[in-house]
């Protein structure tokens, strides 16, 4: 998605056409193989292949408390991957200065003069590389390592189940014994609903248990007795107060890689794209990929770790917690916050909404950690 949106996006600002770009992954894309989900509010990079938009968000508690959430002007927005691959692929084709490469990526490395891959095949050098391959870093003591990990079900209802323009943004009603753990329920038509079983835990669950917690919910609380399964993704997104490297001399992290998965969320794709902007903004301007103004800055990053420190102590239960948040603030100004784009004023309103005591210890915590390690 990042190397991807990146390419498109910088040809279609009208930078790199008189360069020669490799594109170098595993496996062309021909399959719909991932759903990437993000709130908005106004336009956005990608809206013309945006499968489904909901206006109506519903929160529910472990207790089975209803709340829906006033999400003003910001909309709940999937795409499906193979629409991006197809709009993205299609246009990148006319362009002669563009290669695509099949091969497995061994290492990326930069030296004072150029960028090295080393593939299982061949060995390619560059002047910049934009690298979106991502390894588990070797953290250091103290630093948090979570993971979003989800299964997801696309499936087809023999009779009419939820309302089309509504989508459970956060639905706890389910066992909260292995951490975190609640589903996302997207109608995508009146008879066809995405539903992903997401857990923030640090260890993945054995495989067929995804399918028990999905089957339960399907029939326990959505009460759909008759459906059948037409897609499924599995995936595991790391939530880590990690400092991630933006910059390795000529190389440029990006995506997870690169810093752009928020720890506190494991949203992804509206701060990638952020990230992008910043890109094509510095190569207009100065001719080289090099930016300072990250979007998750260290404010948002302090957040993340004293979230992350909270949820591993387990002195505020994480369903208890999101509980709280969506009660007592807007959503919208949830939104705001979790996108980095708020005030230091706005913060200290939504952090009001929570139980003080747990996050002002892992607060201070973080910023001892950031100072002194």
């Amino acid at each position: 998605m990042a190397g991807l949106s990146l390419l498109y996006r910088a040809l279609k600002s009208g930078l790199w056409s008189n360069l020669n770009i490799i594109v170098i992954d595993r496996s062309a894309k021909t399959m719909n193989d991932k759903t990437w989900s993000f709130w908005k509010s106004g336009t956005s990079e990608f809206d013309e292949i945006i499968h489904h938009q909901w206006k109506e968000l519903v929160f529910f508690t472990n207790d089975n408390k209803r709340i829906p959430l006033n999400s003003q002007r910001y909309t709940y927005n999937s795409i499906h991957s193979i629409d991006f691959y197809r709009e993205v692929l299609q246009f990148v084709q006319q362009f002669s200065n563009v290669s695509f490469v099949y091969e497995e990526i061994n290492i990326v490395y930069s030296s004072a003069e150029k960028c090295m891959v080393h593939t299982s095949i061949n060995t390619y050098q560059s002047s910049y590389l934009f690298n979106s391959t991502y390894n588990k870093p070797l953290l250091k003591n103290g630093d948090q390592y979570f993971l979003q990990h989800f299964k997801g079900w696309r499936i087809k209802t023999e009779e009419p189940v939820l309302p089309v323009n509504e989508a459970y943004l956060m639905d706890f009603r389910t066992d909260q014994g292995q951490g975190t753990t609640f589903f996302y329920t997207l109608p995508m038509a009146t008879d066809e609903i995405f539903i992903e079983y997401t857990l923030f835990s640090k260890s993945l669950l054995s495989a067929d248990e995804y399918d028990v917690q999905l089957k339960k919910y399907i029939t326990g609380i959505l009460h759909i007795e008759k459906y059948t399964v037409l897609e499924e993704e599995f995936g595991a997104i790391p939530m880590t107060d990690y400092l991630f490297t933006r910059f390795d001399r000529n190389i440029v992290n990006i995506g997870t890689a690169g810093g752009d998965t928020r720890g506190s969320t494991g949203y992804t794709f509206t701060n990638t794209q952020k990230t992008i902007g910043n890109i094509i903004d510095a190569w207009k301007l100065q001719g080289n990929p090099f930016f300072s103004n990250e979007n998750i800055g260290l404010k948002h990053q302090l957040y993340d770790a004293t979230l992350l420190n909270v949820l591993a102590k387990s002195s505020y239960e994480g369903h208890q917690l999101f509980s709280d948040l969506f009660s007592n603030t807007s959503a919208y100004r949830i939104f705001k916050f979790l996108d980095a784009e708020g005030s230091v004023f706005q913060d200290l309103f939504i952090m009001k909404s929570l139980k003080m005591a747990p996050f002002m210890k892992s607060f201070i915590q973080a910023v001892k950690r950031r100072l002194f390690s």
